[in-house]
């Protein structure tokens, strides 16, 4: 299992392609289709899996989809509009190669945002960041919801590395001293 990662768009998004034995998961399509396409050689990708409805994550979407003939998923309460083509839900798996990914629905940042687990890795979308998190100040934002998001995030395995939607990575354990005095 590996993953790559492609920095796209003015607001520097991190895109991420996830894959095992040949098969994959797109996690975001935050700009820039080209810089996204040319990680993806060789590896068959089964969807395109979105943490959630904001426009530096999802601008490459119409031109991944088309150009890779894959549908694509997120939560329900951030599904609006034509491109979007299924509904991803709390503690749903998805599989390819030989293992599998499991999403996590941690509302805040948006009402539908989600991370994505796999293996050791957690991809946090705005959720979190290095000692950091989404901005709740956007229409359907809530801190107290991405506070309770973060305190389930912070109940993982310590050893966990997080990956989000903007910046470098970290590990839960780097972020429950960031926490500490916020929750």
């Amino acid at each position: 299992m590996e993953f790559k990662k492609v920095v796209v768009g003015p607001l520097q998004s991190n895109v991420y392609i996830v894959s095992s034995e040949g098969e994959g998961i797109i996690i975001d399509a935050g700009a820039e289709a080209e810089k996204i396409l040319s990680l993806v050689e060789g590896i068959s990708i089964k969807c395109i899996l979105l943490t959630h409805n904001h426009f530096d994550h999802t601008d490459a979407l119409g031109e991944l989809k088309n150009k890779l003939g894959v549908k694509c998923g997120i939560h329900s309460l951030d599904k609006t509009g034509a491109l979007f083509d299924f509904e991803i839900s709390d503690e749903e798996k998805f599989h390819f190669g030989k293992t599998s990914l499991k999403v996590i629905h941690t509302p805040g940042h948006t009402p539908g945002s989600c991370c994505f687990f796999v293996g050791n890795w957690l991809f946090s979308g705005d959720t979190i960041f290095r000692c950091g998190y989404g901005r709740t100040d956007f229409p359907g934002g809530n801190e107290t919801e991405l506070f309770r998001s973060i305190k389930r995030i912070m109940s993982l395995n310590p050893d966990i590395q997080v990956y989000p939607g903007h910046g470098p990575s970290t590990a839960i354990k780097e972020e429950r001293e960031f926490y500490l005095n916020i929750l």
